[in-house]
């Protein structure tokens, strides 16, 4: 009877329990409707894992004037730059799953795990698509009293001497093409990793390196300024910003690859607080001074609704991981 009894006992506790669990599951899923609900009342950050003057700064700092005016909220951009995204991206990954904190992304970010073995979040699973924004290319850059006048200059040049030609890059993206055309030219070169884009133009300004693969937006500058020469770009078709500057697949067939910027939250973020964010980027991507500001910048506006960046994010990794792997890039 004894032993009865304390088995009643235990079912009663374990009951008891489990209607507790299943009251703070109810209230939590009550507390978040209703925060869904009132979203957003404070101020919201959008995290840049690359340095002011990088390509994913420059798409999202003319974004938060017509984002606040949506939205009713300031809208703060914060620069957490290191280890080519890993920080920033790592800071949103850990943040409460609110729609407070989000992150300006890449399609190279998100195939990070062909990057880095071991990484503080995992680059599909801890986050939750909110909406593409802007797409654009990387361009080869060189001083422009360099001898290499373009890529055939390139290839020669890394083939008839003994050691690598040095190439800089801030950016994930960067280090694919970079990879890409060495894997496809058939030649070696010394890759140098920087914090951002800025720094390495500073160094290929200076001479400390003879090759750098940025973001055209950052590239076009320098050209016009004739201190820096672009001698190809990474994008299927030529440039209207560049013109004069050829494709890399002109000279190296398949040699293309194009930067997917995005929007991202923290995943678990409440479904409601998605479709208000998702709705608030792409009006204000609609924006006439916005559209101006990202051709001023040689970014393409490319607006994608969640459901839409969530797709491309399904079929398109595969592609990227394929590309990383044939670039022979090895995960560190």
């Amino acid at each position: 009877m004894k032993l009865q009894a304390l088995g009643f006992a235990m079912l009663k506790a374990m009951a008891a329990s489990a209607l507790a669990g299943m009251c703070a599951i109810s209230q939590l899923a009550i507390a978040q409707e209703a925060s869904s609900k009132d979203f957003p009342n404070r101020p919201i950050t959008i995290v840049v894992p690359y340095p002011p003057g990088s390509a994913a700064d420059n798409v999202a700092r003319p974004l938060t004037p017509a984002l606040q005016e949506f939205l009713g909220q300031p809208v703060i951009v914060d620069n957490r730059a290191g280890a080519q995204g890993v920080i920033g991206a790592g800071y949103v990954a850990h943040s409460k799953p609110d729609g407070y904190t989000l992150l300006i992304a890449s399609n190279a970010m998100f195939a990070g795990k062909s990057f880095n073995k071991s990484l503080p979040y995992d680059p599909i699973a801890s986050f939750q698509a909110v909406s593409g924004i802007s797409s654009t290319s990387m361009i080869f850059m060189v001083r422009a009293d360099s001898a290499i006048k373009s890529l055939a200059d390139f290839v020669q040049s890394a083939k008839s001497r003994k050691d690598p030609i040095t190439v800089g890059f801030g950016a994930a993206s960067g280090q694919i093409v970079a990879a890409m055309f060495a894997q496809k030219a058939g030649v070696a070169i010394s890759p140098i990793t920087y914090r951002g884009t800025p720094q390495a133009l500073s160094d290929l300004l200076g001479g400390q390196i003879e090759v750098a693969v940025v973001d055209i937006g950052n590239g076009v500058p320098h050209m016009n300024s004739a201190r820096l020469r672009g001698i190809a770009h990474s994008a299927k078709s030529r440039s209207s910003s560049v013109p004069n500057v050829p494709t890399l697949a002109e000279t190296l067939p398949g040699a293309t690859f194009e930067v997917i910027i995005a929007v991202m939250a923290p995943a678990g973020t409440p479904a409601a607080v998605v479709e208000r964010l998702d709705k608030a980027i792409r009006a204000a991507l609609a924006r006439p001074e916005v559209k101006t500001r990202y051709a001023a910048s040689t970014s393409e506006v490319a607006p994608l609704s969640t459901v839409q960046l969530e797709q491309l994010l399904k079929t398109d990794l595969p592609q990227w991981h394929a590309l990383i792997k044939s670039a022979g890039i090895e995960p560190q």
